[in-house]
Formats: structure tokens, C-alpha cells, sequence
């Protein structure tokens, strides 16, 4: 049996990409794996046991945390699953954030004897987590501190969402008074019936309602003016949530009779404004909506390419999406990519992405150049913006002349390929090439393989791996491996409903909590 675990630890040490690490507890000495040693900076012989030592070597605030953890490890018939992201002091007394992972080996009588697990340096992560909650909270000082109320209702018209204005108008103290109420709690029952009627309207048709001026009434104070406009709230399928709002109060200036001309003037050019803003708003998530892949079958004498996709956002505006380019008869381009994050801001970026790859379509042919030109667009937009943000891709061009295929990746997890039911991911031998929009004028390098070597390839984001089961454990690359060897024989629709169902069997609750973007393309070759 001991023999059996430590081959399988061994294999796992050789193909994983993270540190290893292996400790028996009654001992001092602990394991590393090479990975592990450059991740900790130490060489094999110096590197102190960072799980016996962690108060020398973790964050003052991360190390009660993890001394908690790890002592309820230790007891018998205790935790088997240690699962903690802390900071790591380095020799050179630099910060990382390290997420260690690890698993107890017990005996018959539940005493914990050794430890397994993995270390991973997780600081650019970190960082861009950081970087996305300020983000969000500028966000959050916008909407608050705006002067108009900003509301979501669902199809029952109750109030899901809204900004403190909105509460300060209806009378109430807190946004959480809001919530699950109508306007009929507030308003009195000949306005409150009128709103009703215009939602169900904008529900039923899906179309918005704007520069309504309304008159509200109350039971117990004087009668209100409000400019409202109101849209559809719709999820990713076209489905109706309910509707979404911003209305200004303009009483005072209905009742100022000097300043109507005026007033209407400013109120036409702000509808403008918010009509382009929308109008901007469901460009981007038209533009997400993936194409019929039908048209683009590249087909030549002895070898036929075909397409399929399955993509599923996460939210209504996603930051995942691909593009497929006919280059020639004989030359078809595809990319896949992920851009960081999610919401608004992501689905801007996709925009930008989708000008500038139309932008490089003439260097299509050159996977390297056509990446290069791409970065450098974005990084020249995103500095002029003053934002940080970045997205990983992977660009493929299948030759049906030359018979090959070329790929080069851009901080993205290499393709999958199937020759005669065995998997291989492709050597990414372009590791130092980073994500997009990070470095100006990096370069980029690109692969070829024979098409002689490929049965079917599968392009995806980190949507597809990045879901963990009950215990915190992601679905690895290997994993998705073995799911296309099961569907070799099947044909590449049927063996994408594979993969996407296996996977939600894999996640805790059945769903992907990211983006879902998976590119297969079958390569047949006729006898």
C-alpha cells in the first residue's frame, strides 16, 4: 500500500506545475519538490520547514489563522484538508501570497503521520483581486453618491436592488427597508397601479420606457415629479428578470415655471446621453453572443475542419469570448480569451480586444505578430486610461496547404489535442510571454505541429478548470484530458455536452462560478 501512495506521489510531482511539499509529522525534516524550492526561494538542503517554523515565516495576520488549521489537522480523527492562502516572508524578505494545500495520512487509530500537499504563488492574483475591489468600490461610491435613484425590480415589481438616494426618497432609513416591498407600500394606490402597469408593459415587450415625466402621488405628503427612465432587465438568454431604473426628481423644477425651456433642453440632452450609454451597454453584449460556426468548415481535398463551441457567461456581461477568421481558402485563424474579471468594465475591454484583432486581421497568418499587435493596442489604451487590467489568449491558424497547425499563447493554458483517443496538452514554450495588456511590445513566439498528429483540439478558459468540489480542489487539466479520450468516437457536439456536464458533476453545487468559453475543432482526413 505504501509502496502504491508513493508512486502516485510521485507522478504527481513530475506532472504538476505547483510546488510539492511532504512532511511525516513525528519529524523535523520535510520534502520539496523543485517548484516548491524556487516558489520559498531556498535550494534543496536549506529550506527550513515552513509548516513547523510558520510563525518565522508567515504574515502576523495569517498566522493564527493557519496555526489554527493546521492544529485541528493534528488531532486524532481531526481535519484531513488543509486549505490556506497566507503571506510568505522570503530570504530576500519579500512578500508573496502562497496558497498551501495539503492532506493528512492517518492510521488505524486516526492519528495524523504524514502530510501531503502544494504550494502555489498566488500574488498576481492577489494583487488583481485587490485591484478589482477598488475598482468595485469606486463603483459603489458612484451609484451611492449620484443624484438620482437607481433601482432593479423583479417581475413582481419588489425592489431586489437600489441606492441610498432611492430609500431617502421612499422614506425610509436603509436600502435593506426597501427590499421585497412595492411601490404601493409607498406611494399612493392611483400611482403605485400606473408604475405597475407601465413595468408589466416594458416586461412583456421588452422594451424600455424613456423620458417619462411622472407625477407622484403620495398618501401623506405632497404630490412629486420625476423623470424616469425604465429598461428590461433581461438575463443572458433574453429571459425577462424584471426591469431596471434611474428616475431624477425634478420637482422643483416642474413647479418653476421661468426655467421650463431650459429644464426640457437639459432633459433631452441627458436622455441622449443615457440613451447612448444604453444603446453602448447592449452593443457589448451583442457582441458576446457567439456565431454560427457552420460557415466557417475549411475543407480541402484530403482534410475537412470542423467547428463547435459551448459558452456559457457567468453574468450578463462576460469577459470570455472567441473569434474564428477565414484568412484564405486554404487558412483559418481562431482565438480564444479571458479577460480579468467580469461586469462592465470586462465587457469593454472585449470590445477594445475585438476592434484591435480587426484591426491586426492582415497579420492573422503570423500567430506571433497578430498576438504582438494586439498587446500593444491594448496596453496603449489601458495607460492612456490609466487602468490595469489584462486578459490571456491563445491564438491557433490551421493550414490545410501546409497540412499544420500554429498556435502561441498569450499567459493562456496551451490546447488540448486527441490523436487516435490519446490527449496531450501542447508545450507552452512561450512561458515568459505575458497576458495581454500588461507589457508594451512583448514578444511573443508561436509552435507548429502536423495536422498529421491531430484528431481534435479543444481551446478553453480557466472557467472549465477553476471549479472545486466539496473540498477546495479545482478540476485539473489531466482531468479534461481524460474526459475527450472517453469521447473519441463521438462526435465533437456530443463530446463538448461531455465535457461541460462532467465538469458540473465535478463542481460543488452543480454550476460554473466563471465564465464558460470551450472551443473544439475536429480535423477528419479522408482515406
Amino acid at each position: 500500500m505504501e509502496s502504491t501512495f508513493n508512486d502516485r506521489l510521485q507522478l504527481a510531482l513530475n506532472a504538476s506545475n505547483e510546488g510539492v511539499w511532504d512532511w511525516y509529522v513525528d519529524k523535523d525534516a520535510i520534502f520539496y519538490s523543485d517548484k516548491a524550492l524556487d516558489i520559498l526561494g531556498f535550494s534543496q538542503g536549506n529550506a527550513p520547514n515552513i509548516i513547523l517554523q510558520a510563525e518565522k515565516y508567515l504574515h502576523p495576520d495569517d498566522f493564527q489563522n493557519f496555526q489554527t488549521s493546521l492544529h485541528h489537522i493534528l488531532e486524532n480523527n481531526g481535519d484531513d484538508i488543509l486549505a490556506i492562502d497566507a503571506r510568505y516572508k522570503k530570504p530576500d524578505n519579500s512578500w508573496n501570497w502562497l496558497r498551501i494545500r495539503g492532506v493528512v495520512v492517518r492510521n488505524d487509530a486516526g492519528a495524523p503521520i504524514r502530510m501531503v500537499g502544494s504550494l502555489t504563488d498566488i500574488s498576481k492574483r492577489k494583487i488583481a483581486e485587490e485591484a478589482l475591489a477598488e475598482e468595485k468600490h469606486k463603483l459603489h461610491q458612484l451609484v451611492e453618491n449620484i443624484p438620482v435613484n437607481i433601482y432593479y425590480k423583479d417581475t413582481e415589481s419588489r425592489f431586489v436592488f437600489a441606492n441610498t438616494s432611492t430609500a431617502k426618497k421612499l422614506g425610509v432609513d436603509t436600502v435593506e427597508e426597501l427590499m421585497g416591498k412595492t411601490d404601493h407600500d409607498f406611494f399612493d394606490k392611483h400611482h403605485a397601479d400606473i408604475a405597475r402597469a407601465n413595468e408589466l408593459e416594458i416586461m412583456r415587450s421588452k422594451r424600455p420606457q424613456m423620458n417619462l415625466i411622472e407625477r407622484e402621488t403620495w398618501d401623506n405628503k405632497e404630490d412629486t415629479w420625476g423623470e424616469t427612465c425604465k429598461i428590461p432587465w433581461l438575463d443572458s438568454q433574453g429571459n425577462v428578470q424584471g426591469i431596471f431604473g434611474i428616475t431624477s426628481d425634478i420637482t422643483q423644477l416642474v413647479q418653476t415655471q421661468r426655467q421650463l425651456t431650459h429644464v426640457a433642453e437639459e432633459l433631452h440632452a441627458r436622455n441622449e446621453a443615457m440613451e447612448e450609454e444604453i444603446k453602448l451597454a447592449r452593443e457589448i453584449q451583442q457582441a458576446l453572443i457567439p456565431q454560427d460556426l457552420e460557415k466557417f468548415t475549411l475543407q480541402s481535398d484530403n482534410r475537412k475542419v470542423q467547428l463547435s463551441y459551448r459558452y456559457k457567461p457567468a453574468s450578463d456581461m462576460a469577459g470570455d469570448f472567441f473569434e474564428v477568421m477565414p484568412i484564405s481558402e486554404n487558412q483559418l485563424g481562431v482565438l480564444i480569451c479571458d479577460v480579468m474579471g467580469h461586469g462592465v468594465r470586462s465587457s469593454l475591454i472585449v470590445s477594445m480586444l475585438r476592434g484591435l484583432i480587426e484591426k491586426e486581421r492582415d497579420a492573422a497568418v503570423h500567430p506571433e505578430w497578430f498576438m504582438y499587435g494586439i498587446n500593444d493596442g491594448l496596453v496603449s489604451i489601458l495607460e492612456r486610461a490609466n487602468v490595469t487590467l489584462f486578459a490571456t489568449a491563445i491564438y491557433c491558424v490551421i493550414d490545410l496547404k501546409k497540412e499544420t497547425l500554429q498556435y502561441t499563447t498569450a499567459g493562456h493554458h496551451s490546447p488540448i489535442i486527441l490523436k487516435d483517443g490519446k490527449t496531450l496538452q501542447l508545450k507552452n514554450e512561450n512561458k515568459a510571454a505575458p497576458a495581454l495588456g500588461l507589457i508594451p511590445q512583448a514578444p511573443y513566439t508561436s509552435q507548429t505541429l502536423s495536422l498529421d498528429d491531430v484528431d481534435r483540439i479543444l481551446l478553453f478558459t480557466d472557467g472549465l478548470y477553476e471549479i472545486e468540489n466539496e473540498q477546495g480542489q479545482q478540476l485539473e487539466i489531466s482531468e479534461i484530458g481524460s474526459m475527450m479520450e472517453q469521447t473519441h468516437d463521438m462526435d465533437l457536439d456530443s463530446s463538448l455536452d461531455f465535457i461541460v456536464k462532467q465538469a458540473k458533476l465535478h463542481s460543488k453545487n452543480g454550476q460554473f462560478d466563471d465564465d464558460l468559453c470551450l472551443l473544439g475543432l475536429n480535423i477528419q482526413k479522408f482515406e
